[in-house]
């Protein structure tokens, strides 16, 4: 069932608002799969919890954006910190935030997002101010005056959607307008994503186009993992890996339109063979901008290595959670492989051992 809820909360992420949709200059934040209400709560107010575990909530994917790289976009802090706390702190950054949630039915996910809305202002009732949004008059919305964010709960057929913006400057209008916003470019995405039931996500293919079993897979055994092992559309990827969005100007000219990632491996695959060529020379370069040409894979003229020479990898080859010492990428037909190791020698026979996979599932 744990990995239904993944593939479900994956194909929700391919319909999650990019940042950039709402406001150009929220080009950085990061995603999730929401498989457990205390999954949830680690994006909304803690205080939520029971009313999500009660409804028997199904799956959701929680997305966050802002302008400013290191601001948290993730945390709801002002659901759950003091009054207090908040105004000493002060946004140094603007944001949008969304969660959605899926229910079985209509009827649950309105009283869901009622009681999730009344769940979050009964945190701080006493500070706490309703807001209406004119443009959505059924959405249930609060903020805490002094404090530049406002929190909007909204159920859409059988989706709840839950909203948190924040602005540097404490200005009610300019909130409105950004949490208006934020639902009218994520409603939108959500009519044409048909809700599932619990039989459908059992249904849910867990490899749709085959490319998880093409990837080599270094580490473990192959399970659904929302960070290590996972295969989704280019929407979806980015919701996973935000700073890719940087490079959408490439992804899209070479036509990708399904990544995937096996424990350490990163498939993609693009519009044709042409196009999969310029994407292997270049995609090195954007994975790991501080880096130097490495002797290409004997006798596979079609891979492209490099060495990292990102400071933070020592003498002792350790990991900085990004990308080891050597790196190659290997182009097979339309395909493009990525894979490291911290070196040259394991970094040449992971690349050789992906190419034999290319070759052997004869990928069209």
């Amino acid at each position: 069932m744990r990995n239904s809820q993944l593939l479900a909360a994956y194909r929700l992420a391919g319909s999650m608002a990019l940042g950039t949709d709402i406001d150009p200059e929220f080009k950085y934040g990061a995603g999730n799969a929401l498989t457990t209400p205390g999954i949830a709560t680690l994006y909304l107010s803690k205080a939520t919890r029971d009313v999500l575990k009660d409804n028997k909530m199904l799956y959701g994917w929680a997305s966050g954006s802002t302008d400013i790289y290191e601001y948290d976009v993730m945390s709801n802090r002002a659901a759950d910190n003091s009054l207090s706390d908040l105004q000493r702190e002060r946004l140094k950054a603007s944001f949008s935030s969304i969660t959605v949630l899926q229910f079985a039915d209509d009827e649950t996910a309105e009283r869901v997002a009622k009681d999730m809305s009344n769940a979050d202002f009964a945190v701080a009732a006493n500070e706490n101010r309703s807001i209406s949004l004119p443009n959505y008059p059924t959405a249930t919305s609060h903020r805490r005056p002094g404090v530049p964010t406002l929190g909007s709960t909204l159920a859409h057929g059988r989706y709840v959607i839950y909203i948190h913006v924040g602005i540097v400057d404490d200005d009610v209008t300019q909130l409105t307008t950004l949490a208006e916003k934020t639902y009218r470019t994520q409603i939108p995405l959500l009519d044409k994503l048909p809700a599932l039931s619990p039989a459908d996500m059992l249904r849910l293919p867990p490899d749709p186009d085959g490319m998880l079993r093409r990837a080599l897979n270094p580490k473990v055994s192959p399970s659904l993992d929302d960070i290590e092992y996972f295969t989704l559309d280019r929407i979806g990827y980015y919701q996973v890996n935000r700073k890719q969005q940087l490079n959408d100007s490439l992804y899209s000219e070479a036509g990708a339109d399904r990544f995937t990632r096996s424990w350490g491996t990163e498939l993609v695959r693009t519009r044709d063979e042409e196009a999969a060529k310029i994407l292997r020379d270049k995609v090195v370069e954007l994975l790991v901008p501080s880096s130097e040409p490495a002797d290409s894979v004997p006798q596979l003229p079609d891979t492209k290595c490099a060495k990292n020479t990102d400071p933070r990898l020592n003498d002792k080859f350790v990991d900085t959670g990004e990308r080891k010492r050597f790196l190659c990428a290997v182009q097979y037909r339309r395909y493009v492989a990525i894979v490291d190791a911290n070196q040259i020698q394991d970094a040449h026979q992971r690349a050789a051992a992906q190419y034999a996979l290319f070759a052997n599932s004869q990928i069209q």
